[in-house]
């Protein structure tokens, strides 16, 4: 079955547009908040880091501290990521390094703990913890990416309410978030955000919007109480600016690499489904899945493993299960690191997922290689979707009609760069 399969590479074209100064952007936000009339000379002002590959995000926080710096005051950065670097503060620490963000660069100090005080509680009882040396400090700027949750819908995802609760509870108050499963994501998070803009000295924020290409598109300021609306209406617009696979019916879906680098949960649940809440997310039909690698990036975090129904041997012998099971039982989503089924060779695990898509003998596979959830511009289709899908105004070919081939190792040679 697999000699006669037909591969052709193509490419899905999404918004461009982007910011390409976000130091100016910076600047005219910070005063539109009036920041510079907040800040006065000689305080300390703590500037949220998370975990995420935030594009230009090195750029931005140095952009912030320039402003900082101008009205008088003392920035540093603290690091906030939940349980996220081993739940540790020097594994948090490791990760800002990974992603450029050290004291050399920015030329101020970056300060990390898993210390946290409680502020208050919610009416029902829950503690509201922040991050001690945040909460000392004389004012906090948050940071963060607004995007769509990987276990959720709702009108608040990903975005400054959740750096406050989850990434400035640290591991603490990530766990209890996440241990409430999706209503303390969807709900308790910004309650507990709303707690800690009453009670912590929350003195602004930016939210960053990101296009298909993961480059800037906007740069949002807001004062506190403004939060939840730049959160709300900064994910309306995430969500028409969001990749997604040509087609919502596939047979065989083969992904190159999965990671925390690329998603929270390795594989982008928006992507690929697996959202717990769904709401009015329709999910695509994908028979059968199957990872072929882990990243460098998320060394042996295989979070979301468990999405896939197909791995490779080189995928379970690169997993870490102290730092996979940490994250997936502070997530509670425990189904995510179930290990799939494990094949020596990427030739095998295709053949066994082909044999077993309940396809009549005469229809064709539908079958989509891509190289990451992250990566939806180019990929290889099989002949099945590219019937469906040429003509499409954002689709183009970009090669001519390959073989599905391996190598003596048994590794499929039609790869995404």
């Amino acid at each position: 079955m697999i000699n006669n399969i037909k591969l052709l590479k193509i490419k899905q074209e999404f918004e461009k547009t982007h910011l390409e100064d976000v130091s100016t952007e910076v600047h005219n936000e910070f005063y539109r908040i009036g920041l510079d009339k907040k800040i006065k000379p000689g305080m300390n002002i703590a500037i949220t880091a998370g975990s995420r590959g935030i594009d230009k995000l090195g750029q931005i926080l140095k952009s912030i501290v320039c402003e900082i710096k101008k009205s008088g005051g003392k920035p540093f950065i603290v690091a906030a990521m939940g349980s996220h670097g081993g739940a540790t503060a020097e594994g948090q620490l490791k990760v800002l390094e990974y992603y450029g963000i050290t004291e050399e660069a920015l030329g101020i100090p970056i300060m990390s703990s898993m210390e946290t005080i409680e502020l208050d509680y919610l009416e029902n009882g829950l503690p509201v913890y922040f991050d001690k040396i945040a909460y000392h400090a004389d004012g906090v700027i948050a940071v963060n990416r607004v995007k769509v949750h990987t276990a959720f819908k709702g009108n608040i995802e990903s975005g400054l309410c959740k750096i406050l609760s989850v990434g400035l509870g640290n591991h603490l108050g990530a766990k209890l978030v996440h241990s409430l499963g999706v209503k303390g994501l969807r709900d308790y998070m910004v309650d507990f955000a709303q707690v800690i803009i009453k009670k912590a000295p929350i003195m602004g924020g930016f939210g960053i919007l990101e296009n298909a290409y993961d480059k800037v598109v906007k740069i949002k300021a807001a004062i506190p109480e403004d939060f939840f609306k730049v959160d709300s209406e900064l994910l309306i617009e995430c969500k028409n600016l969001l990749p997604k696979l040509p087609v919502s019916e596939i047979d065989l879906l083969i992904v190159q690499e999965m990671g925390k680098n690329i998603s929270g949960t390795g594989l982008d649940t928006n992507v690929v489904g697996g959202i717990k809440s769904p709401g009015d997310f329709k999910e695509p039909s994908i028979k059968r899945l199957l990872v072929l690698d882990l990243t460098e990036e998320t060394e042996g975090n295989a979070l979301g493993i468990g999405l896939a129904d197909m791995i490779t041997q080189k995928v379970y012998k690169k997993i870490n299960f102290n730092s996979t099971y940490t994250n997936t039982i502070t997530a509670t989503f425990l189904d995510r690191a179930r290990i799939p089924m494990v094949f020596p060779t990427e030739y095998e695990a295709v053949e066994v997922g082909l044999k077993t898509i309940w396809n009549l003998p005469s229809e064709l596979p539908r079958i989509i290689i891509i190289k990451n959830t992250l990566k939806l511009d180019e990929m290889y289709v099989s002949e099945a979707i590219w019937e469906e899908i040429r003509g499409r105004k954002n689709i183009i070919s970009s090669g001519q009609w390959e073989d599905m081939q391996f190598n003596e190792s048994g590794e499929i040679l039609n790869r995404v760069s």
